[in-house]
């Protein structure tokens, strides 16, 4: 659901956008009314806070509802749900304009008609309050009755804008049936890859001195390096420390008592099922029949059938080619149904036929072991190394602090050193990139790279413990000489010329199949494995190299037995093909799709028609956005 939910958020349809944004719902505010409270202004027109914290929470409660409680705590922020919904409001801001452009209006009496259909302002029988009514609800409320029938103005307003441009936008019958023809017709073919890595060895071996140099002289500023810089440091392990703390017996014996659950196995079965599958929705004689085939099934197996090879023959699930071996479990692994029948059998027992949500089990327990609890003796090294561990991360933590309080008060590396027992280290020189070799931490890395020449910096956390260094040495991003880049440069020369050699081939074998030479005898030529596709739609995938339109594009253009190529593959490299069928629609089914095609060629159209008009207020119009208040309401 949330990786669905990624990646429609940026292209929800634009209809759905209006109805986000043509809103009008009850709130208490809870921002007090100032300047420093609008949002943005749009020509003018203010987004005040309260609006747009309305509109934010009411999006970020839904994505919530539909996680169904999952929603991953940063979320929100991932997809920037905050300029989302600033975006939306400052589109509704210019449809308005734009909807009054078109001289389009709200009447006094239209606007009554629509908050007449709230229920709010209705009584238990339906009918409406009165005006006073009305208006106190709305002053209870904390809500503005002129700003309020402003909105409602604005909702119909974009309303009729919809409507005008619903009406303004048609498609022809010829275009539904090119849509239908495009979405239902389908390619299948064979293709071989040329790849510039293909060519990379050889071309390699045929790299010059003369062209490395003149390749480097041209391009001196890919090889430009940066910055560097040299450290000297000492390292506070936590491993060095551990293997000095000793764990007295009564400690690890009284931590063994405190976590004896951790140490407790619980029973264990060893079983074995047959499946028969039942969608979710299935009629009762859907069932019924299921029920029916798992009962043969189950009737052979009491016969003396094998059941592990019954479950080769006919379980649906993933086990069928173990034998239906599940392996050994606990309780709390398989569905309630599954788990109370295979503990109520015992060992060698088969079971009758078991209902569960994903259908009919037949199910056999092999093995069964009882709950168990490790010995002390068998969990010792295990305690020791754990509790070791924490005194001596405990003990890091506390010289780390007294490290700290040395460095603060201006104490040197050396007398640092010296006085915790640590052995200083000089580094190599080294770039924010890579980092140090022999401390892979980013934080590590930023650290150098903020601290001044000369500065003692307070112990940074590792992994290996902790580390306090001073900055010996600052090289400033300079160009190198070509010897400090020659593999480097090499590397480079080598891809290019293996790049160009695989064009050229890819190109030779396209005029070869255009000439007639078969496409498999080429392929053999080239020593490149042959790949097919299923039958696919031009939106449709390519085995290994995933979405290729314009190969498969390429394909659609041909018919059966005819090949093509070279077509440029992303991921690099070249694709020749044969195609192998190409399947034209199904003409007696195009009456059921046509409406639906219809519909979405003239919602696509409105889209852009939509966009379009955005583009063209956003120039009409200024935009002002406060991006600190902005900032202050979105973060959620």
């Amino acid at each position: 659901m949330l990786p669905k939910m990624r990646r429609n958020v940026r292209r929800l349809h634009w209809v759905l956008w209006l109805v986000i944004l043509a809103f009008v719902a009850f709130y208490v505010p809870n921002l007090v009314q100032s300047p420093s409270n609008v949002v943005a202004l749009v020509d003018g027109d203010p987004i005040r806070a309260e609006e747009y914290q309305q509109a934010l929470q009411q999006q970020a409660d839904y994505y919530r509802s539909m996680s169904q409680g999952d929603l991953p705590e940063d979320f929100l922020q991932q997809i920037q749900l905050g300029q989302i919904v600033l975006d939306s409001l400052i589109r509704q801001k210019l449809l308005v304009a734009a909807a009054r452009d078109e001289g389009l209006s709200a009447t006094p009496q239209e606007i009554k008609n629509r908050i007449i259909q709230f229920d709010a302002f209705r009584d238990e029988q339906g009918r409406w309050v009165g005006d006073a009514q009305y208006q106190q609800i709305l002053r209870d409320n904390g809500y503005p009755v002129e700003r309020f029938e402003g909105e409602i103005q604005q909702s119909i307003l974009l309303e009729k804008l919809t409507n005008l441009i619903s009406e303004s936008v048609a498609v022809t019958d010829a275009e539904v049936a090119d849509a239908y023809q495009r979405r239902n017709e389908m390619v299948q073919f064979d293709f071989f890859r040329l790849r510039p890595e293909d060519f990379l060895a050889e071309a390699s071996a045929e790299v010059s001195d003369d062209a490395a140099i003149e390749h480097f002289d041209n391009n001196k500023s890919d090889y430009r390096l940066p910055e560097q810089r040299r450290v000297s440091y000492a390292l506070l392990e936590t491993e060095a420390l551990r293997e000095t703390v000793e764990i007295p017996e009564d400690v690890l014996r009284a931590a063994y008592e405190e976590q004896i659950a951790e140490f407790t196995v619980t029973e264990q079965l060893q079983a074995r099922h047959i499946l028969f599958r039942i969608d979710a929705g299935a009629s009762d004689d859907e069932v019924a029949v299921r029920r029916a085939e798992a009962q043969v099934v189950l009737d052979e197996i009491t016969a003396g059938a094998d059941f592990a090879e019954m479950a080769r023959l006919h379980s649906d699930d993933s086990s069928a080619s173990l034998g239906g071996d599940l392996g050994w479990f606990g309780r709390g692994r398989m569905t309630r149904e599954f788990e109370d029948a295979a503990f109520a059998l015992t060992v060698g027992e088969t079971s009758g036929l078991v209902q569960t949500p994903f259908g009919v089990h037949i199910i056999r327990v092999d093995g069964y072991r009882p709950e168990q609890v490790r010995s002390f003796e068998e969990v010792r090294g295990q305690l020791d190394q754990r509790l070791a561990w924490e005194d001596a991360q405990a003990m890091v933590a506390d010289q780390a602090e007294e490290i700290r309080r040395a460095v603060l008060s201006r104490e040197g590396l050396g007398e640092i050193a010296e006085q915790f027992a640590l052995t200083v280290v000089e580094s190599p020189l080294f770039d924010a990139v890579n980092g140090l070799e022999e401390i892979r931490a980013p934080e590590f890395t930023r650290q150098v790279f903020a601290l001044g020449p000369g500065r003692v910096a307070e112990p940074v956390v590792v992994p290996q413990g902790h580390v306090v260094f001073r900055v010996d040495e600052i090289v400033e991003s300079r160009e190198p000489e070509f010897e400090q880049v020659e593999e480097e440069v090499r590397v480079d020369v080598a891809a290019d010329v293996a790049a160009g050699r695989a064009a050229s081939t890819a190109e030779a074998y396209g005029e070869r199949l255009r000439a007639g030479e078969s496409f498999n005898q080429l392929a053999l030529e080239a020593a490149a494995a042959v790949q097919s596709t299923e039958l696919i739609p031009r939106a449709g995938s390519v085995p290994e190299i995933g979405r290729q339109p314009a190969l498969i594009m390429a394909a659609f253009e041909l018919n059966e037995g005819e090949s093509g190529g070279p077509v440029t593959v992303d991921g690099g490299g070249f694709a020749l093909f044969s195609v192998t069928s190409h399947v034209q629609p199904d003409w007696t089914q195009f009456g059921m799709q046509e409406a639906q095609l219809e519909e979405e060629l003239l919602n696509q159209r409105r889209n852009n028609l939509f966009e379009s008009m955005l583009r063209q207020l956003r120039e009409r119009y200024t935009v002002e956005v406060y991006e600190d208040v902005q900032q202050r309401i979105a973060g959620l």
